[in-house]
This record gives structure tokens, C-alpha cells and sequence, in this order.
């Protein structure tokens, strides 16, 4: 992801954090352990992750890597992609080893320069959509009002199974999360079989 991705991003994930009554909180720091795992991390090396993870270090930590600060967490979240199973894995092992579900440190800043960025996870998995990954958050503790926006995005791209999913545990189908609602997402889609669904579920075209 360029620079002026990362920071778009970013910026999203405040304004929407906002919107969802979220706590921005204070951005964690880590030490040697976690530069190992931000490293690890980048080079996808499941193994190395899972050896440091089990050894302590913490997810959520920040340290300078690549000429910015980035948590573990973080970066797990932006390197997702179907082509590399290893990376949703990685993720996976973090949310177990206790990422925080809604909130992911990082990016977005030169190293010891500003203030960091608080980003919604389920923003960033979702331009990479992944079921499981979106599950495991869920699990994890993920509350349903903060997934509106991913709901909208999931119509969009035609992802069922994410749409279910999101659906079936407590997203309002007629957020306002997004630019427009699920049901006039899945009209302007054409997606039937979403419309359909949605509407079974209560969605409405205008809330």
C-alpha cells in the first residue's frame, strides 16, 4: 500500500471511529520483541510469528519499521491477500495472542514524528476481503455497531458469506454507516439474491 493509501486509511478509520462512539485510545509501545515481530510479520514468516507471539510479545505494540511506526497488528491487517494463505494465519495467531479487535496502531507517520493512527480492523480487512479473518474478529470481540461501514463494503463486492456473517451477528442492515445503505448497495450491485436476503432481514432502501 503507497504512502498516500496508508494515510487515506487512516483518515477514514478516525472519521468512522468517531461516528461509532469510539474511544480513541493512546497508542502502545513496543520494545525488541515486538521489532521482531513487526519483522517477522513483514517477511511473513508464520513459524518466526507464532515462536515470538508465544514468547510475549504483544501485537498492539508500536515500533519503527520501514521509516514509520507500525504495531504487528497492523501490519498483519494491511498485508492480507487471498494468494498467501500465510497471511491470514498470521492474522489469526495475533487476534488469539490479543490484538484488540477494534483497534490497530500504525502507519501513517514518519517514525517519532505525529501521531500515530488508530484504524478499525474490519476497514482494513475489507479491502481484502477474508471470512474467516472477519469471524475471528467477531469472536474476538468485535462489537456489531462498528461494522456498518464493512457491511456496506461486502455488498458491493458481492462477498455473501461476509455479508451473512456480519449480518447474522448483529450489524444493523440498515446502517448509515456507509455513502449508502446495504439494500441500495445490493440495488445498485444488482445482486438479487443480497437484495432478497436483506430485505428478509428487515433492510430498508431509505432508513
Amino acid at each position: 500500500m503507497t504512502a498516500r493509501g496508508r494515510g487515506l486509511l487512516a483518515a477514514a478509520s478516525l472519521v468512522l471511529a468517531c461516528a461509532c462512539g469510539i474511544t480513541v485510545l493512546p497508542a502502545p509501545h513496543g520494545g525488541p520483541k515486538e521489532a521482531d515481530l513487526v519483522g517477522a510479520t513483514a517477511a511473513r514468516d508464520l513459524a518466526r510469528v507464532r515462536q515470538l507471539l508465544s514468547a510475549g510479545a504483544d501485537p498492539n505494540g508500536m515500533v519503527d519499521f520501514e521509516g514509520s511506526s507500525h504495531s504487528a497488528w497492523e501490519y498483519a491487517l494491511t498485508q492480507l491477500r487471498p494468494k498467501y494463505p500465510e497471511t491470514a494465519e498470521i492474522v489469526k495467531l495475533m487476534i488469539k495472542a490479543g490484538a484488540k479487535p477494534e483497534s490497530a496502531w500504525g502507519g501513517g507517520v514518519k517514525a517519532g514524528i505525529g501521531r500515530p493512527s488508530e484504524k478499525l480492523p474490519i476497514q482494513i480487512v475489507m479491502m481484502n476481503p477474508n471470512v474467516e479473518v472477519v469471524r475471528a474478529l467477531l469472536d474476538a470481540g468485535m462489537r456489531p455497531r462498528v461494522g456498518g461501514a464493512a457491511l456496506v463494503t461486502a455488498v458491493e463486492g458481492g462477498e455473501t458469506e461476509i455479508v451473512h456473517l456480519l449480518v447474522e451477528r448483529g450489524v444493523d442492515v440498515n446502517t448509515t454507516a456507509g455513502a449508502i445503505t446495504p439494500l441500495l448497495a445490493a440495488i445498485e450491485a444488482r445482486n438479487v439474491a443480497l437484495m432478497t436476503y436483506l430485505e428478509d432481514h428487515g433492510a430498508r432502501e431509505k432508513p
